[in-house]
């Protein structure tokens, strides 16, 4: 299962050529100076809805200007980014294409390119933009950042880390990256370092959802499971719709303090979400043991074998057969 962490508002980079314009401003005709400065107005206009998260007035005001203009691929970046905010990856991607294509040298558009394509599971085009935008700019905090979530992504959590660490060397001060860091130096098995990145996290906004959910990962290996469903509980009220993999852990947290149909209620939910995992049967086959269903544990334990025997994955498989004999035996299943 995967947890893809998306959500975090777009960086505006506009190198909007204002001091050509102010220059032509003051030695071209009136009609030209009127245009630059129409120009500008609609440019900024459009700028500023974005910083107040009016991104559909801002695509509103962007397909204006871009009629008028259209090849300023600063323009159409950030109409693009007023897609991807909201949520309209496919129809975001088109523009960042057609900016590179205007200008291939700007520098944010492979940025922004390498967040949308991981949005959209093109890990092998995300890397490639986000390396693009490093070889233009080896000084990008927002590139480094994004290449860390990449490689997060593609479970290269050493290569990841060195990305995170670099980006808050070059100055990234957002809870995102603290809480990135901190999920992944404790994959790494760096968990002395991983609980003040994810406090520092949580200080600089304690609804972040990367950062709760580190920290709940982090209390979840440490054993510190009334800790962990405290964060998911916090994680999966901010968005429920969008914590699949939030209710597997909760319920899974719930099963390990004896909380057994606290445990079946989010693996009920997990489980209706995620049909396909065995991972979830498992669970819940604990959870149903717990309450006193016998029978209801052993078709989990049913399907969850099937799944993994259908994944070739026989360690799992193995344990299940492990569970379903102890039940024969009048034992409790152990995970």
């Amino acid at each position: 299962m995967s947890t893809s962490f998306g959500g975090r508002l777009r960086r505006i980079v506009v190198a909007f050529a204002c001091a050509a314009l102010c220059a032509g401003a003051l030695v071209v005709a009136t009609p030209l100076a009127a245009w630059a400065d129409d120009a500008v107005d609609g440019f900024s206009r459009a700028q500023s809805l974005f910083h107040e998260r009016k991104f559909r007035e801002a695509i509103t005001a962007l397909d204006t200007y871009i009629t008028a203009h259209p090849r300023d691929a600063r323009a159409i970046v950030l109409r693009g980014d007023c897609k991807a905010d909201l949520g309209d990856n496919d129809a975001a991607l088109k523009d960042y294409n057609a900016a590179i294509g205007i200008d291939p040298e700007y520098q944010y558009a492979y940025t922004t390119r390498c967040e949308t394509r991981l949005q959209l599971d093109d890990l092998a085009g995300a890397l490639a933009d986000c390396n693009t935008a490093l070889r233009l700019d080896a000084t990008d905090p927002l590139s480094y950042e994004d290449r860390g979530d990449v490689y997060f992504q593609r479970q290269s959590y050493a290569l990841a880390l060195q990305d995170y660490d670099k980006a808050i060397e070059l100055g990234r001060t957002g809870a995102y990256v603290f809480a990135a860091r901190c999920d992944t130096e404790r994959l790494v098995g760096k968990r002395s370092l991983a609980k003040p990145d994810c406090e520092k996290a949580l200080a600089i906004d304690p609804k972040s959802r990367r950062g709760l959910w580190a920290r709940s990962r982090l209390a979840m290996v440490e054993s510190r499971y009334t800790d962990s469903i405290a964060d998911l509980n916090a994680y999966i009220a901010l968005n429920p719709e969008s914590s699949d993999t939030a209710y597997y852990y909760r319920g899974l947290a719930y099963n390990r303090i004896h909380s057994y149909q606290s445990a079946l209620d989010d693996l009920r939910t997990y489980v209706g979400r995620q049909s396909k995992d065995p991972d979830g049967y498992k669970e819940r086959a604990i959870a149903r043991y717990g309450v006193g269903d016998k029978a209801g544990a052993l078709a989990d334990l049913d399907l969850a074998l099937s799944g993994y025997r259908r994944d070739g994955n026989t360690a799992e498989a193995d344990r299940v057969a492990a569970m379903v004999k102890a039940i024969g035996a009048g034992q409790p299943p152990q995970p």
